[in-house]
């Protein structure tokens, strides 16, 4: 086999099997006739030749990138226009991904990433649509007839590292409901280049470097539209209107920073701007010795993520709050369920419940929804609150895996499906899932807190593993709505390990009581470290807050609530105590 550098087009036709259910004979005669009338003709005219057919899709070689694109942009047009006489719901559409670069060559076949990529492309692009790679579009930068715009960089099924997506205008792109919700109406960030406050030209390739890690490490969240290094550095050496930049780039926030060098010592700082109208929502600076450059480069490039992606979603889920409900996207219907889940209360699960439901039906191509649905689920059996946990696992399952199924690259999917598997006692499958969900971002603190979650579910937990997943959590995300969760996964290690509800745990127990949104156990076994402490006065207000969180929280509840194995030798070891918290007012059923 012999290996050459080509341009590779990968278009396939929007819906097909939908149109196909529809009426099977027209639909393949009129794709013969488009074929016969538009798209061959086109490629023929820019010197492409098919390398394969497969029914509802095309992999064409060009001799190079504007070749591809202008035979591509040719089909396009021409397709819309032939197809105006036809309903909408009718309508044959082609997506087209095109890249270039080495590939080999086999008979007439072609291999290689370059061809898988631009497979991929094809995925991303909107009906009618073009997207290409970043080499294709840097070898056309020089043609001004061209409208391309930066999308970020998308992980891309089967391909390990995320790809730089380029948009080229066609005029006659369908809008796609999935593509709207899941870019447009996702908080989209730009990260510009760091200035270089120092005289070394080092330093100025460290503050590159921060940048471009940023970039990309951002880009693991698929909750965040990040917009491409290509277009953020075009910002370099250039003054900075952040409503300018928010115009331009269509983006809802802004990270900038500067790096300074002082002897041996470095100084980063970091800021998160809302973009419209110049707010600073968080800043932060971190100081750090001078000595493996590229230790330091992905120490401060981990901390600044793990600063700044809790500050934007509290700030998503604030502005979602201010929204009435009736003009909710399907992403702020998510933001605002979020909001209710995270407090923990029977009727914040409820309203939540009711806000993913509603998510999916507004857009039934969103994986979020289903992912959040399946979650709830999850919280219903692990709080005590389920009244047929079988029923409740089936239901999750369905909509976890219905979230892997619309984007597997969605680490909230396979994160939920880790839960649910552990609950139904597959900790091989879970932990599986789990080690999927950390490939795709390792910066997510809820990895780490299933971690823990998966542990509690066995007969003999690994209580140091559980630990060690529980401070990285706390450690990634240390403002997290979830942090009460990673603080009492942490206590309730600390209790398996040493059987017995005692001082240790306070380190773990204490924080986890005092944060917003913690469960009613939380506060129950705060009452009672409290009592055996001797302090009756905080007890009592720790059991108070447990019956305000749940109105419904009893001794039964405490009893039979969780469904881990170790729970009953756990309740049992506090017997006596319960007791007490019973005459202090808790309900025995």
């Amino acid at each position: 086999m012999e290996r050459r550098a080509t341009t590779i087009a990968a278009a396939d036709v929007v819906g097909f099997s939908r149109l196909v259910a529809m009426d099977e004979d027209a639909v393949f005669d009129r794709l013969r006739r488009l074929r016969q009338n538009i798209i061959d003709p086109a490629i023929a005219t820019h010197g492409g030749r098919v390398v394969k057919s497969m029914g509802d899709g095309l992999l064409v070689e060009f001799p190079g990138p504007t070749a591809a694109v202008y035979a591509s942009l040719s089909a396009q047009r021409a397709i819309a226009a032939h197809e105006l006489t036809q309903s909408e719901d009718l309508r044959i559409r082609l997506r087209v991904g095109i890249n270039h670069g080495s590939v080999l060559i086999d008979g007439s076949d072609v291999l290689g990433d370059v061809v898988n990529i631009a497979a991929r492309l094809e995925t991303l692009s909107s009906p009618g649509g073009i997207c290409v790679s970043r080499t294709v579009r840097d070898m056309l930068a020089q043609d001004a007839s061209l409208s391309i715009t930066g999308q970020g960089m998308q992980y891309v099924r089967n391909i390990p590292t995320p790809v730089e997506v380029w948009h080229i205008a066609t005029g006659v792109e369908a809008e796609s409901r999935s593509t709207v919700t899941q870019s447009a109406d996702r908080p989209s960030v730009i990260v510009l280049p760091f200035d270089n406050l120092s005289s070394s030209v080092e330093d100025g390739f460290l503050a590159d470097g921060i940048a471009e890690d940023l970039i990309n490490e951002l880009s693991r969240f698929r909750s965040l539209f990040v917009i491409a290094r290509g277009s953020s550095f075009a910002y370099k050496d250039r003054a900075q209107d952040m409503r300018q930049i928010a115009q331009d780039m269509r983006v809802r926030y802004v990270v900038k920073g500067s790096v300074r060098r002082a002897g041996a010592r470095l100084r980063v700082t970091a800021q998160l701007i809302e973009a419209e109208t110049g707010h600073q929502i968080w800043s932060d600076r971190y100081d750090r010795d001078m000595a493996d450059l590229f230790a330091l480069q992905d120490d401060i490039t981990r901390c600044i993520v793990t600063g700044l992606t809790p500050e934007i979603g509290a700030h998503e889920r604030a502005m979602s709050r201010a929204k009435p409900t009736e003009s909710l996207s399907a992403w702020e219907m998510c933001q605002r369920g979020l909001t209710e889940i995270d407090m923990r209360t029977t009727g914040g699960i409820r309203n939540a419940t009711a806000l993913f439901h509603a998510a999916a039906e507004a857009d039934p191509t969103y994986a979020l929804p289903h992912a959040l649905i399946g979650r709830v689920h999850a919280v219903r059996i692990y709080s005590g609150r389920s009244r047929n946990p079988r029923e409740d696992v089936i239901k999750g399952m369905y909509h976890g895996n219905r979230a892997i199924e619309l984007d597997d690259r969605l680490e909230l999917g396979h994160i939920t499906l880790a839960q649910l598997l552990t609950l139904q006692g597959q900790e091989k499958d879970a932990r599986d899932a789990l080690a999927r969900a950390r490939a795709l971002n390792h910066n997510d603190a809820l990895v780490y807190n299933a971690q823990t979650f998966i542990n509690l579910f066995q007969k003999t937990p690994d209580t140091a593993e559980m630990e060690e997943a529980g401070l990285e959590a706390i450690r990634l995300s240390p403002q997290d709505p979830m942090l009460w969760s990673f603080y009492w996964m942490l206590a309730v290690a600390i209790w398996m390990r040493d059987m017995t509800l005692g001082e240790n745990m306070r380190k773990y127990l204490e924080p986890a009581a005092r944060n917003p949104g913690a469960e009613a156990f939380v506060h129950s076994a705060y009452a009672v470290l409290s009592l055996r402490a001797g302090d009756r006065g905080t007890a009592q207000r720790a059991l108070e807050q447990a019956l305000t969180v749940r109105p419904d929280f009893t001794l039964e509840v405490i009893k039979y609530g969780f469904h881990f194995p170790k729970w009953p030798a756990l309740v049992a070891g506090i017997k006596t105590d319960l007791e007490t918290l019973v005459a202090m007012g808790l309900p025995r059923r």
